[in-house]
């Protein structure tokens, strides 16, 4: 059984009871009962309109991917069994956002906290996760900058101080790398070891989750050079979801590099009326030609997608 999947630009309305109706008849919580899955979602989203897309869920969803809404920002939580990543907190001031979210979704800790570059709209919030009484942190992995790029912001200090104070370490990314999250492969494609880039966001952490036969790939703000030297490295890109690169940017998102992704669903983590002109509509006509099928955080919310590692099912909290 398959959802009819919306289309870009186009947002059909599913009513709460219909909303039911889908999880109960497609297992999409296997093993809770209507109740328990009507409860978690109301307490993810903090209220009862929320509308379900996608695939039915046949097994258990033991790949989750929360693209939290920061506004202008990122901020990514993904649940892999029962290990938890956090791929950075939004800019100043969205921390509290973040742990709300957090405390809402029932996580108290992270296994990974993940600083894919430091630019405040992708850190800001960070030290406040860290400096939390109510998270534990496993491991925190942020980029090696060169020497010539290394921030002096405040932001940035910030965040070393919190992670100083809380007797954490820094794991810096080696390509190739892999993490067994409970059955979840993380993997790590970028950046290079020691690149020497003169661009802050080409310093992006890179990663690809997979479980089964179903993959994520998350960028943070790589650019069109960093596209450009994963295809030449012969990567795996595939991924069936995909976190749209710099906001949707033009330029990241490269069509050479969208090809080889070829995602099912992109995710674009935006502000609403956000100065830039995020996201680009080059970039929406681009994955729009490529019939993926785009949520972003300025008119869906919050967004979940969930997966048995066949299917997947997505939630939007607007």
């Amino acid at each position: 059984m398959t959802f009819p999947i919306r289309k870009k630009h186009m947002r059909t309305i599913i009513t709460l009871v219909l909303s039911l109706f889908i999880m109960i008849s497609s297992a999409l919580f296997t093993g809770c009962t209507e109740e328990e899955a009507d409860k978690w979602l109301n307490e993810i989203f903090g209220m009862l309109n929320y509308e379900v897309y996608g695939d039915a869920i046949e097994g258990e969803a033991n790949l989750k991917m929360h693209v939290i809404d920061v506004g202008q920002g990122d901020s990514i939580l993904m649940q892999c069994g029962e290990c938890n990543v956090l791929i950075d907190c939004g800019e100043n001031g969205m921390g509290d956002t973040v742990l709300e979210y957090l405390h809402r979704a029932g996580v108290s800790h992270l296994d990974w906290i993940v600083g894919t570059h430091p630019h405040s709209d992708h850190i800001g919030g960070m030290d406040t996760v860290i400096k939390s009484n109510d998270i534990t942190i496993d491991h925190v992995m942020m980029p090696q900058t060169s020497k010539s790029m290394t921030p002096t912001t405040m932001t940035y200090t910030e965040v070393l101080t919190a992670i100083k104070k809380k007797k954490l370490k820094i794991t810096r990314p080696v390509p190739g790398t892999e993490y067994d999250l409970d059955g979840v492969t993380m993997m790590v494609l970028s950046p290079q070891k020691n690149a020497n880039y003169t661009d802050l966001n080409d310093y992006s952490i890179v990663l690809k989750f997979t479980y089964r036969d179903v993959s994520v790939l998350t960028g943070g703000d790589a650019s069109k050079n960093i596209e450009s030297q994963l295809i030449s490295l012969d990567y795996d890109l595939s991924a069936d979801i995909y976190k749209v690169s710099h906001h949707g940017g033009r330029d990241g998102n490269s069509r050479a590099f969208l090809n080889e992704v070829n995602p099912k669903y992109a995710a674009i983590s935006v502000g609403e009326d956000n100065k830039y002109g995020h996201p680009k509509t080059e970039i929406l006509k681009r994955l729009k030609q490529m019939k993926c099928d785009v949520y972003r955080t300025d008119l869906d919310g919050d967004i979940i997608f969930e997966s048995d590692g066949k299917n997947i099912s997505v939630i939007v909290s607007k």
